[in-house]
């Protein structure tokens, strides 16, 4: 594949248990020094902060830390974010959710909104308007570099920063704890003596460019996929972060023997692991090193991918590929070169990978400049060649509106788009399928979920959120006849809320019986991309899966998007729309995109 416009890595931020600056992390991990457990100073965050002018009662310690990698990356590249051409990409899990403690009985505060969280760090800035949250699990920041790229391929801008970020609370420690995934030792990636993940805060800082040097790593490659099995264990087989990383290689260009080293999820948890062994051989990489950063700074949440992309640019700057500390034994089904110890190697192209809830992956290929692919020549463009190239060329893609569902205020209903053939003219069927006199959402969704005829009892266990997501889905995709690989469909999907709907049925959980009374069932779904979970189980969907968070709807964007990820992915479907849910106030508004094929 050519690269028509290098997205270049030209500054980055971190500020971790390890150290307030990449530098120094860089420095702890190469001397083998971990800090347990992993949080960020307090005292070294409010000296931070105060130095720089961050005014601490007007910004929490999330946002305080936004800033400041934000601001560090800025000054790097001597950029102003007040420019048009420059955006800000926030990922995380839970932004400021310790908020929330205390005070579920209360009208959820702005604070606790992703979208606010965003719309006041990008005031700070200057960039309000151009600043954007996304929250996919765990793989919220490798998404998020994802995202960005593809922005600037695009040349809706032409800089953007991608900063991920999560500090612990008990709303987040409960809830693994409940999952029993919590290791009170430091956690062994990959090891056979393995028993949980230990999690950590952080913030990073990432910014991507169109403009650069020949010395910056790229972003030459990336894949977003679903398992389609499980809403809160990976799959079994490793298929589906397989096909992320096949796409990112593929957009890469790049094969494996060419691939230096793997910097993986690596959790340490029994069957994530295990998974990734699966789909690393799946990938045939099997004889690539890999290794794991999380017994260094723990698990981060929604700052784990960008932190750990961090680290990986500079080993492959640096020709050295840092041990996963603490391991011993290999312990995972299917063999992968892991190593405690550093080592040098020659570097080329490095894969970056992560799993999380919901059944979402996500991986990206970093590539050291000068071991691009060249790009044909003119004497290789040939006039034979090209006429060729245009006789085996697939018929022309059209990507089209089709449907569109839409629930709201007890009802269902469907506009269906079709083309007449020789007309060219697309005419709207507005119909209601489905409305009910129950004007509470329980009982509504219950009624219209039985109207689809459906059997699935899992329905009755999900969450409201979900069950909006899964309804709208269900209605939408009955309209689409056509019969696709798995991998050939996906899902974009945003809101306004995130999860605090079900956020608070778990902070009130904690907050009557601590933290013994959290629930791995409702935990679960405090993570707004499981509703996309839950509609990829169901119609067997393993293409790409992002979840936005915005303050309110806006279809062309979020079709934009969609339209590009299609393209990237060689997606012929695509689902895409709103889904909001909180206290009883709900909309879902789901557009379904599909390809057709032009003579």
């Amino acid at each position: 594949m050519e690269h028509p416009l290098n997205v270049h890595i030209v500054a980055d931020a971190l500020i971790s248990s390890l150290g307030f600056d990449t530098s120094e992390n860089v420095s702890a991990i190469r001397s083998y020094r971990t800090v347990r457990p992993a949080v960020i100073d307090p005292l070294r965050l409010q000296q931070a902060a105060a130095a720089a002018g961050i005014p601490e009662d007007r910004f929490t310690r999330l946002e305080q830390l936004f800033i400041l990698t934000i601001g560090q990356v800025a000054e790097q590249a001597g950029i102003n974010l007040r420019n048009p051409g420059c955006a800000i990409l926030l990922s995380t899990t839970k932004g400021n959710i310790d908020l929330l403690a205390g005070h579920t009985d209360d009208t959820p505060g702005k604070r606790l909104f992703l979208g606010e969280m965003g719309q006041r760090i990008g005031r700070y800035f200057g960039a309000e308007k151009r600043t954007e949250v996304l929250s996919n699990a765990c793989i919220s920041g490798v998404s998020a570099l994802i995202v960005a790229k593809r922005w600037i391929e695009t040349g809706l801008y032409t800089d953007v920063v991608v900063a991920g970020g999560d500090l612990l609370s008990p709303f987040i420690t409960s809830g693994f704890q409940s999952f029993k995934s919590i290791s009170e030792n430091l956690c062994r990636p990959y090891d056979s003596q393995r028993d949980g993940l230990n999690l950590g805060e952080a913030c990073g800082a990432i910014l991507l460019s169109h403009r650069g040097t020949t010395n910056d790593v790229l972003l030459t490659g990336g894949g977003i996929s679903n398992d389609a099995n499980h809403i809160s264990g990976p799959s079994r087989t490793g298929d589906g972060l397989s096909i992320a990383i096949c796409q990112a290689m593929r957009e890469a260009n790049v094969t494996p023997q060419e691939v230096s080293f793997i910097n993986a999820h690596g959790t340490a948890t029994l069957y994530n692991d295990e998974m990734e062994s699966k789909a690393i051989h799946l990938a045939g990489l099997e004889a690539i090193p890999v290794h794991s950063l999380k017994p260094y700074f723990g698990h981060t949440l929604g700052a784990s991918g960008v932190i750990e992309t961090i680290i990986s640019l500079h080993q492959l700057r640096e020709g050295i590929l840092f041990g996963t500390y603490g391991y011993e034994s290999l312990g995972v089904p299917m063999p992968i070169e892991v190593s405690a110890a550093h080592r040098h190697l020659s570097m080329q192209h490095c894969i970056k990978t992560a799993s999380g809830f919901g059944g979402c992956n996500a991986a990206i290929v970093l590539s050291l400049p000068q071991h691009l692919p060249a790009p044909a020549t003119d004497k290789e463009r040939t006039p034979e060649s090209a006429s060729e190239a245009c006789a085996k060329a697939a018929p022309r893609q059209e990507i089209r509106l089709t449907a569109t569902v839409t629930i709201e205020q007890s009802k269902v209903s469907i506009e269906r788009s079709r083309v007449n053939v020789g007309q060219n003219k697309v005419n709207i069927e507005p119909e209601i399928v489905f409305s009910s006199a129950e004007t509470d959402f329980g009982r509504f969704i219950r009624e219209a979920f039985k109207h689809l005829g459906e059997s699935n009892m899992k329905f009755y266990k999900m969450d409201d959120l979900c069950k909006l997501g899964y309804v709208a889905a269900a209605y939408l995709l009955k309209q689409s006849t056509a019969t696709l690989l798995p991998q050939e469909t996906g899902i974009v999907l945003a809101n306004a809320s995130a999860s605090l709907d079900t956020d608070l049925k778990h902070q009130a959980l904690i907050d009557s019986g601590g933290d013994e009374a959290a629930s791995p069932a409702v935990f679960v779904y405090t993570l707004p991309n499981v509703v996309a979970g839950e509609i990829c189980i169901r119609h067997k969907i393993q293409g790409e899966n992002t979840f936005f968070i915005a303050p309110q709807y806006d279809a062309t964007r979020l079709e934009q998007y969609a339209r590009r990820a299609m393209a990237e992915g060689g997606l012929k479907r695509c689902v895409v729309g709103w889904c909001e849910l909180l206290q009883g106030n709900y909309r879902a508004t789901f557009n379904l995109l599909e390809t057709y094929s032009e003579s």
